[in-house]
């Protein structure tokens, strides 16, 4: 939500665990006509079609710095969200994911591939396991400050190219996966949507999880992965955690359900935790049976 590092003190303060800003692209842009951001609110779904709008890496740079400077900067780690700008052939787009995180590899903790939005033209080809190698190589010869890399996956993606991608886990050093992005497929044809762009919310629930399972066994559970998807109350998010991931962020939940969301998904857990005679969230993670 935070595309242009405008609040990044206010996740933290909203309870949550960590952020990701973003995404950010080398060229300043500003994303697709509007409108571009559509509510089903009956189905607590949401249609975008942003176009990683956002005032590019080296404005981005310079109110991460800003931030720091200023005290306000919080405790909790927070991730930047790499985009590949919409003027860049994909041919270039090593070099573009590799200038964005030059400026801001030591402005914050981690750092998230996303070659998955539907809305940027061709960007998912970056998917393919060669293109993404060569992005991956791109940025770790970058990374000599060591910040953890990750993946960001779509949900539209086979399970033949999801191992694809993890083959790509170790040599190249990635932290993790993020399991999932907006999907393209729809539950109808019709109203709202026939719009185009990335469907999130409840429609997306299923799928994301189903990619989390996938992951997590193929990984054999090697592999950290971050949720997102659908999650809008602590039975969702515990849907996740024990398909595999040790992680989850939310969006739509947010929008629909607002700041309020952190604190219920958060006590419902502990609930679940004790129910279920567990003593740390880990031990639930993947047991699903």
């Amino acid at each position: 939500m935070d595309k242009g590092g405008t609040a990044v003190p206010v996740w933290a303060a909203l309870g949550l665990g960590f952020s990701e800003l973003g995404g950010v692209t080398q060229h300043g842009q500003p994303g697709n006509p509007q409108p571009r951001m559509f509510r089903m609110v009956e189905d607590e779904a949401l249609i975008n079609r942003m176009g990683f709008n956002n005032p590019g890496a080296d404005a981005m740079a310079g109110r991460l710095r800003t931030w720091h400077d200023s005290g306000a900067w919080p405790s909790h780690p927070v991730g930047v969200n790499l985009g590949k700008s919409k003027v860049t052939p994909v041919a270039d787009a090593p070099a573009d994911y590799q200038y964005s995180f030059k400026l801001l590899k030591n402005l914050a903790d981690f750092f998230v591939v996303n070659v998955s939005s539907p809305n940027t033209p061709n960007l998912r080809q970056l998917q393919d396991k060669s293109a993404l190698a060569e992005i991956l190589a791109a940025l770790q010869e970058a990374n000599d400050e060591n910040r953890p890399i990750l993946v960001k996956v779509a949900p539209d993606l086979g399970f033949d190219a999801l191992d694809e991608i993890l083959e790509l886990v170790e040599p190249h050093n990635l932290a993790g996966i993020v399991a999932t992005n907006t999907t393209i497929s729809r539950p109808a044809e019709t109203g709202l949507y026939a719009e185009t762009g990335g469907l999130s919310g409840r429609p997306l629930a299923r799928r994301s999880t189903e990619v989390i399972r996938h992951l997590y066994r193929q990984s054999g559970g090697r592999v950290p992965l971050i949720g997102v998807g659908g999650i809008f109350n602590s039975a969702d998010a515990w849907e996740k955690i024990t398909a595999g991931a040790t992680l989850l962020q939310i969006y739509s939940g947010m929008v629909y359900e607002g700041p309020q969301i952190t604190r219920a998904i958060l006590k419902g857990l502990a609930k679940r935790l004790t129910r279920e005679g567990f003593t740390e969230l880990r031990e639930a993670v993947g047991t699903e049976k």
